[in-house]
Formats: C-alpha cells, structure tokens, sequence
C-alpha cells in the first residue's frame, strides 16, 4: 500500500507541480503507515516496534518543511506512540505466516520504497533550491545594477543642477578676460604711437609726477558704487577747478576711473599745459598693470571652478577604490560649484576644527556633500546662514551642514530617508537624494543623522577613521 500510494504520489507531482501536497501527504503518510502496521501485527513486542520506522517521516519534515511545521510532525508521533502505549494491551497477535521468503519481499520492498521516497523527495527539494537561489542571484545582480542606475541618475541630476551655475561662473571671469585684452590693445596702440612723443616736450620734474600718477593708477582700489563715484568726481572737479587746470571735468573723470580721488602731490603735473592728454596717456599706460591683473584674476577664478568641477567628477580615484583624502577639500569643492547661488545672499560659516582625513570612496561622498548642501540652499532660498562643520575625535570624523530655512515638519521628518519619497512638485525632484546619502554613509561604516533646530535643520554625517588616520 505504502508503495501503491507513493508511485501515484510522485506521478501527481510530476504532472501539478504542487510539492507542498505531495509533501505533507509523504509524510503524513510515513508517519501512520508503520503506527497501522505495528497495531495489526499486536504491539510494541510482536512488531519489534516497527513504529520506529515513523522516525523517517521527523527527518523528511527537518528536510522540507520549516522548523514550526517539523514541531507539530513532532508531536503527532509523541501522540501517536501514547496511543499506541495505551491500546497495547488491547491488541491481538496474528497468526505467524510460514511462508519466510515472504518476509524477506516485503522488506525489501519497504526499505527500497521508503529510501527512494525520501532520495527523491530531497532530489527535488535540492534542484528546486538550487534554480531558486540562481534566481535569486539573478534577482541581487538586477537590483544592483538597477540600484547603480540610480545612483548615477541622481548624481548627473545633481551635476545638471550644477552646470548652468558653472557656466555662469566661467562666463564672468571669461568676460573680464574679453574685456581687459581690448582695452590692453588700445593702451598699446597709444603707448607706441603716442607716448614717445608726449614724454619728449616734459620736464624732468613733470616727468617723474607723471610716472608717480601712473602707479597710482596702476594700483588695485576698492570697487566704488555709481554714488560714490559721483561724490568723488565732484569733490575733485572742485579741486581742479581751483588750481586752474583746465577741462577740469573731463581730467576729474579721468582720475577717479583711475582710482585717484584727490589732487594730491599731482597738482604739479596737472597744473601746467597738456593736463587732460597726460592724465588720459596716465590711465591708458595705468590700464596696462590694471588689465594685467585683472585678467590673472579671471583666470585664476576661471582655473579654480575648472578644478572644483573635475574634482567633483573625478576626486582622484574610480568609485570602486578606497583613497585617503581630507573631507574640508571635498566640500570646499561643492560650495566652490555652488558659488553662483550662495553669493545671491547666503553667506557660508565654515568651522574646519581638522582636515578631516578618511579612507573611502570620495567620488560617492562627494555626492553626499552635494546633496546635503543642495538641500539647504533650497531650503533658504536666497538668503540665509549655510553652517559647515568639521570635527572629529579618535576614532571617527563628523561633518555637520546646518541652515537657516524653515526647518522639516514633524509629519515629514520620519520618512526623509525613505526611497522615492519627497515633499517637492512633480518634476522637481526623485525622493532617492537623502535615501542615496543614507546608503553611502551606511557602505563606509558610517551614520547619517538629523535634526530640526530653531531656525534651521542640521544633518549630521559620521565617518569612521581607517586604522592609523588621527585627528
């Protein structure tokens, strides 16, 4: 029987597929059939306790079924070995079959029935497992590469949120370049043709006044308001007019575009004949020193967000490579890119207590900077406090990005690690920013956390130090 009902066990397996059936059937079979034999062959001694054989049933259970599922096998045998325990007595032994090769059949049957029941019930079991732990892997590798994607998305997000303050930060000193290189050829042109001449009909005395007003106006002064330049050319018009320079207006003009705002010790040179044409060949040869340095200027600021870009691209390193570099230099590069929007009206604090030294995967911190600053910027608008702090102790470093916006209400505060989720229009944003910064801190070994303050939120972010890195 045992036999009979296991081949049409197998066979429905094979045909619906439903293991937990065929499963729970096995066993439940394995389970009752040696009880059933043992009580028609008398009992514990007549059958030799031929309900042991139910053990088998407790082993496949262990094999397919979960823990809880094997405790409730379990007890069904305690049970049915105290019934068995109380009807012992009640039993009646059958006759003795003469017959002894019929012994030796039905144990041979039973033991090769049973130990292919459990062989391929296992087989299944294994092979099953097997294509589902493939599966799984299959699965992981599409998560993760699905996960990369979006981390990727998030960071060209963040770069494309960059680019037209980039671009109008290169557009500044590029324009200064411009600008100061035709004003350049014009002082040349006027240096060559004109100059020698000038010079030729001065006096030493004059001469070296002449040289002196160069040099001044060569100098770099504090940039003045329309106001204030209106001021000053009436105050030294007066001037002029007083000591009988002539074209007194035109010469005042002059001067304070130079940055001379009084007449000084040049009442000498412009005292005598020819004051307007020297002052004007004084600017032009003072445009020479002032254009130079202006266009050193651009081109240092030009050279410095060329530099803060490509260190937010590449910090040194692929994102797979661990590097040790200061975190201060990391975020000194963002509020570098993020120039075009804090000099709106946010002004920066920056508390750098140490550099700020860990091992890590920089090009992903760095988008962690990003998004922090990004966030607070927003929040603040276009005026503001953006606070950044670095500090640290022995074993990790802590950077601290504050702001002086509104604050994150207490409904929102608990889902703002949560993927997807966002409280900004449609179109504005993904969700995944603070759930990717909170995934790349929690992959260094670090946290990530925040805080609502009066006036403001702070997002704390701790970084352990790799061993021999110190404060």
């Amino acid at each position: 029987g045992y036999t009979v009902a296991t081949v049409i066990n197998f066979a429905l397996l094979a045909k619906t597929k439903r293991f937990g059936a065929a499963r729970t059937f096995q066993i439940a079979m394995s389970l009752a059939l040696p009880f059933f034999f043992q009580w028609s062959l008398g009992g514990f001694h007549p059958s030799g306790a031929v309900m042991l054989w139910a053990l088998l049933s407790l082993v496949a259970s262990l094999s397919f079924e979960e823990a809880r599922a094997s405790i409730r096998w379990w007890i069904l045998f305690l049970a049915l070995t105290i019934f068995s325990g109380f009807i012992d007595k009640h039993l009646t032994v059958p006759a003795t079959v003469d017959e002894a090769s019929l012994g030796r059949t039905f144990i041979t049957m039973n033991m090769c029935t049973v130990v292919s029941a459990v062989f391929f019930l296992t087989l299944y079991l294994v092979s099953a497992r097997g294509k589902a732990i493939a599966d799984l892997g299959e699965r992981n590798d599409q998560l993760a590469q699905s996960q990369a994607a979006l981390v990727q998305s998030e960071r060209m997000a963040a770069l494309g949120q960059l680019v037209a303050g980039v671009a109008h930060e290169l557009n500044t000193p590029l324009g200064a370049i411009r600008a100061s290189v035709s004003n350049l050829g014009a002082a040349v042109r006027h240096a060559v043709f004109e100059l020698p001449e000038l010079l030729a009909g001065l006096p030493p005395e004059r001469r070296r006044a002449f040289m002196a007003l160069i040099a001044q106006g060569g100098a770099q002064s504090a940039p003045m308001t329309s106001r204030e330049q209106r001021q000053a050319r009436r105050a030294l018009r007066v001037e002029l007019e007083a000591a009988g320079v002539s074209k007194a207006s035109m010469v005042a003009d002059t001067l304070v575009d130079m940055g001379v705002l009084s007449l000084g010790a040049h009442g000498a040179l412009l005292a005598g004949e020819s004051a307007d044409a020297l002052v004007s060949s004084a600017y032009n040869l003072s445009a020479l020193q002032r254009n130079s340095s202006n266009i050193d200027l651009a081109a240092e600021r030009a050279a410095k967000i060329v530099f803060a870009l490509k260190s937010y691209a590449h910090p040194g390193a692929a994102d797979a490579e661990s590097t040790s570099a200061d975190l201060t230099g990391s975020l000194d590069t963002v509020l570098t890119l993020y120039h075009s929007l804090i000099k709106r009206g946010i002004e920066v604090v920056r508390e750098y207590d140490e550099a700020g030294t860990v091992t890590g995967r920089h090009e992903s911190l760095n988008q962690v900077w990003t998004n922090l600053i990004h966030n607070a910027l927003q929040a603040m608008g276009e005026a503001g406090t953006l606070h950044v702090r670095v500090a640290g102790d022995a074993e990790a470093v802590e950077v601290c990005i504050a702001d002086s916006g509104g604050g994150i209400p207490a409904d929102v505060l608990p889902r703002i690690f949560e993927p997807f989720y966002t409280t900004k229009a449609s179109g504005e944003g993904t969700g995944l920013g603070l759930s990717i910064c909170r995934d790349i801190v929690s992959a260094h070994g670090g946290t990530i956390d925040v805080a609502v303050k009066e006036g403001g939120t702070e997002f704390t972010v701790r970084l352990p130090r790799a061993p021999g890195e110190a404060a």
